[in-house]
């Protein structure tokens, strides 16, 4: 059943079925119980963490926010981090929904490989696209910059320049090009499953495709970008990477760097006011996250109601090369460019601005995947838990989501909070929770695979869940009802009904699982260890010891690892539709 954009909200919001004092059903009951491990989780890790902050201050609840809010610098943090993720956001979201648009509703999409084209910057690992770009546009040393002044010396370029990835700009830029999948991949997904009705009757009354895109497409898909905004912030706020690599030479510093900072650069670790500073993450989180709920239960949106819906494609006529000459380009800046800096400095051994092909070999290689220990074990351990954990995390992401879309009351409130409530917090900050909680007694797992397992379990649960919520909310719940009408009962109809019609959308989620879970940096930094190292602990190692041919090989072969899971995944997904 298909549900137009001025049908009554009753009838396309999730409305709990039954009411909301009805029994729960076996599938509800292992949700609740899924979620109570969850929050048990998350709630003994930092409860143990405010337990041990208090003990050691003077037990004021506000002294840490006073003591924080006072450090020097504290306002330009706030300022920088604002501006860094605002920008960068809106950028990214106008990128992601025209691309979105572009590929699944315009005949300028060059079929799988466009689909999978603005997917490309999840697969580079944050951190090893963050340092190509400095092989490649740092302001002296860049390889890009000596090849431009090179070949343009009648510019009267000095021994600087032209371009500068140590600036305002370059960090808006290359947050922009880690923002735009996270929010590229609900609205593709819901727009690959709209109804083309809604714009063919737009068409035919007479209306251009500019304004159906704004007037019908977009209103119809709200939730899932409203799903993808809220993702896009919680990224930007959470990224580690390239404001510790880029913000320090650029004297601009955001809060992920200065949380860091605080846990990490001092004696004893200033804890306190790295989880006061957190807590406005969380803030900042919640709010959205509200929003983005009251979009989603608004209703006002139009639903799909099975396979087989297609597509309504619209005409570009000439303007589809350059629809795809910018997707193109896209690729280039996100991807391809700083890939191709790790691969000739992984070739060459050392950092050298001028190009030569004098002494290169794959030796950064077989030191990665056998020579060195440490990364093809780093390899191994990484692999594992991007898979399991993954998987175990948009599991119970998925149903959570649909508990908490199927029923109204005290308890889908409290999961739904639960469930997004990392989102704000730095990963460093519930790293040392974690480690509180669970390395002492009784559990003492150490750093172990288990401690890990529950840190990306608990980091990435937000992402899966904004993304399994924003993939249900574009299913028509008159499927589900008829269903059980028919006498199938609740595992059959969400097995057989609701997974199949939502495995699109959560393609999506399996592909940012696992891409984050394999390259996770500052939670990894303290919870693993010589003995169960992980990609991102290892990178940060050779980053620190300055060995760059070795974390430029290691970030290609992440990138490769990572690339054939996700056309995998992306392949299923496609599959699923028809």
């Amino acid at each position: 059943m298909t549900v137009g954009l001025d049908t009554p909200p009753t009838t396309v919001a999730p409305a709990p079925a039954g009411g909301s004092g009805r029994r729960l059903t076996v599938v509800e009951i292992v949700t609740v119980l899924v979620g109570a491990v969850f929050a048990a989780t998350l709630l003994y890790a930092l409860a143990g963490l405010v337990i041990e902050i208090l003990a050691e201050g003077d037990g004021s609840p506000l002294a840490p926010y006073a003591d924080a809010l006072a450090l020097p610098g504290t306002a330009k943090v706030f300022v920088d981090t604002i501006v860094v993720v605002t920008v960068a956001t809106l950028c990214a979201l106008v990128i992601a929904v025209g691309f979105a648009w572009l590929n699944e509703r315009t005949n300028a999409r060059l079929g799988f490989v466009a689909a999978f084209l603005p997917l490309i910057p999840l697969l580079v690992p944050s951190l090893a696209s963050t340092i190509g770009w400095v092989f490649l546009a740092a302001d002296r040393a860049g390889i890009l910059n000596v090849m431009l002044r090179d070949l343009l010396p009648f510019a009267g370029l000095s021994d600087t320049g032209p371009l500068d990835i140590y600036s305002m700009g370059g960090m808006v830029f290359l947050y922009t090009l880690n923002i735009v999948p996270f929010i590229y991949l609900p609205v593709s997904a819901a727009l690959s499953r709209l109804d083309p009705s809604l714009d063919e009757a737009s068409r035919v009354a007479g209306v251009g495709p500019a304004r159906t895109l704004f007037k019908v497409t977009i209103p119809a898909i709200r939730p899932a970008i409203a799903g993808g905004l809220l993702l896009g912030i919680a990224v930007g706020l959470a990224t580690f990477s390239i404001g510790v690599i880029i913000g320090a030479a650029a004297r601009i510093d955001v809060l992920a760097v200065r949380i860091y900072n605080l846990l990490t650069q001092g004696f004893p670790p200033q804890t306190a006011e790295a989880v006061a500073l957190s807590t406005f993450l969380l803030f900042t989180v919640l709010v959205v996250s509200t929003f983005q709920r009251r979009v989603t239960a608004r209703g006002a949106h139009a639903t799909i109601g099975g396979k087989g819906i297609g597509s309504a494609v619209v005409d570009l006529g000439p303007g589809k090369w350059v629809a795809r000459a910018a997707m193109i380009v896209f690729v280039a800046l996100s991807s391809v460019v700083p890939l191709l800096g790790l691969f000739y400095i992984s070739l060459l051994g050392s950092w050298q601005p001028s190009l030569t092909l004098d002494g290169i070999s794959l030796d950064s290689y077989v030191v990665v995947l056998s020579d060195n220990p440490m990364t093809s074990t780093a390899l191994r351990n990484s692999v594992l838990l991007a898979v399991v954990g993954g998987l175990v995390t948009l599991l119970a992401a998925t149903l959570i989501a649909i508990f908490t879309a199927q029923r109204r009351g005290r308890i889908s409130t409290l999961l739904d909070g639960l469930a997004k409530a990392p989102g704000g917090l730095s990963h460093l900050v519930l790293a040392i929770a974690l480690l509180v909680a669970f390395t002492g007694p009784p559990f003492r797992f150490g750093t172990s695979l288990v401690i890990l397992f529950l840190a990306f379990l608990v980091f990435f649960m937000p992402q899966a869940y904004v993304s399994a919520s924003s993939a249900y909310a574009q299913l028509s719940r008159e499927l589900e009802e008829a269903s059980l009408i028919s006498g199938a009962g609740p595992v059959r109809t969400l097995t057989r009904i609701t997974l199949p019609l939502m495995l699109p959308g959560l393609v999506g989620g399996a592909i940012i699982l696992f891409v984050l879970i394999m390259s996770e940096v500052t939670g990894s930094a303290l919870l693993a260890g010589p003995d169960t190292p992980v990609v991102g602990f290892v990178m940060l190692d050779l980053w620190a010891n300055g060995t760059f041919s070795t974390i430029a090989a290691l970030g290609v072969v992440i990138t490769l690892i990572s690339t054939a899971v996700a056309m995998l995944l992306l392949w299923v997904g496609r599959t699923s539709r028809t």
